[in-house]
């Protein structure tokens, strides 16, 4: 359990799991925690929420699971996405309340329920400043086979059909993939082969915001030390200023053979195109284990640490109010800066203690 103490964090005692080596860790929920924050403490914010997709089941990305966050509203006549649109708007609300003015918010999205994020952050009381659109080339398909499910609803069984079993247990668990589908065997099947009903993902929204600024943005960066972006700290290439678009490794070697735009000397960069060459997913290395726990939606170290040099001043206080793995205290922490994160399903606290540790150990601290 949290330990409830005074910090200099907090206009409130604080739920404390965590504090040492620059990284505040808070146990509970986002939409209850933030509001206990002291009154504009932090210089950004750099999350990766829940999307509103019930991802894998799980309760803490459904309604029912973002209606337990807002006690107060009545749900009961609101759809699914109108829940968690509320529930956007609610952490929104508490994280405005703990920002500087001027200080920006980059939050991910997933392409189906991101605009009621863009909705409930607006709402809250931020100005939309932009999305970044972060592409990549080897999402898995999300698709139902349909020619599959005909024959599986006419109790038809595909003789030709093979499935393999994961041997050993990996983040989702023993997981099942179909190394054969079969030929249709139902004339239904065979009719409606070869649809499904989505698309490979390659592609996820980061929305930048910004708390409002009263006055100029000269006087917010003279006055709070917030309201701009550092772009000489995120170029990438070349020096090439920053762009709205990143791309995985495997997008910008075809694009830079396709347009010759490829520079091998002195370093590896293409000398057209606004490309930033981030993994799509999170190697091994990048996921932590710990007491037989992990995290199974894992951003990439380096385009964190990128969004965390992008919007925080020197030294400034990183905010993540969903700290799932500790993607982002770790990339604070890298960065040099501060961070307070919050996490609310405390199985996940020794991995973001994992990372902390990591960053110690890398700068040979104690």
């Amino acid at each position: 359990m949290p330990h409830e103490v005074p910090h200099a964090y907090g206009s409130h005692k604080l739920p404390v799991e965590i504090d040492r080596d620059g990284a505040v860790v808070l146990g509970g929920d986002s939409v209850a925690v933030l509001p206990r924050l002291a009154a504009g403490v932090a210089d950004a914010l750099v999350t990766d929420p829940p999307y509103g997709l019930e991802f894998n089941g799980h309760a803490w990305d459904g309604a029912a699971g973002f209606a337990e966050s807002l006690p107060d509203v009545n749900v009961s006549t609101m759809t699914a996405p109108e829940v968690f649109e509320a529930w956007c708007a609610a952490w929104a609300r508490g994280a405005l309340h703990a920002l500087k003015p001027g200080a920006h918010l980059a939050a991910f999205g997933g392409t189906r329920t991101w605009h009621r994020m863009v909705r409930g952050i607006e709402n809250a009381g931020f100005e939309v400043r932009d999305q970044i659109a972060w592409l990549y080339s080897s999402g898995m398909p999300k698709s139902m086979d349909l020619a599959y499910a005909l024959d599986k609803r006419n109790g038809v069984l595909r003789p030709d059909r093979v499935v393999q079993e994961s041997e050993y247990e990996g983040v989702l668990g023993t997981t099942r993939r179909v190394v054969q589908q079969g030929a249709p065997v139902s004339d239904h099947a065979k009719q409606w082969a070869g649809w499904g009903t989505g698309l490979r993902p390659s592609f996820e929204p980061i929305i930048i915001a910004r708390k409002p600024i009263p006055g100029t943005v000269v006087d917010s960066v003279l006055t709070h030390g917030t309201g701009a972006l550092h772009i000489d700290a995120a170029r990438f290439g070349d020096g090439r200023w920053p762009a709205n678009v990143a791309l995985d490794a495997a997008q910008a070697e075809t694009l830079d053979l396709l347009t010759g735009s490829w520079r091998s000397a002195p370093a590896p960069t293409s000398t057209r195109f606004p490309i930033f060459r981030y993994e799509h997913k999170a190697p091994g290395s990048e996921r932590p284990r710990a007491f037989g726990v992990s995290h199974s939606t894992v951003k990439p170290l380096s385009l964190m640490r990128w969004l965390v040099r992008l919007l925080t001043p020197r030294g400034g206080l990183v905010l993540e109010p969903f700290a799932g793995s500790g993607a982002t205290v770790e990339a604070a922490l890298e960065e040099e800066m501060r961070v307070v994160a919050i996490e609310k399903d405390v199985s996940f606290v020794p991995l973001i203690a994992s990372r902390i540790d990591r960053v110690a150990m890398r700068h040979g601290e104690p």
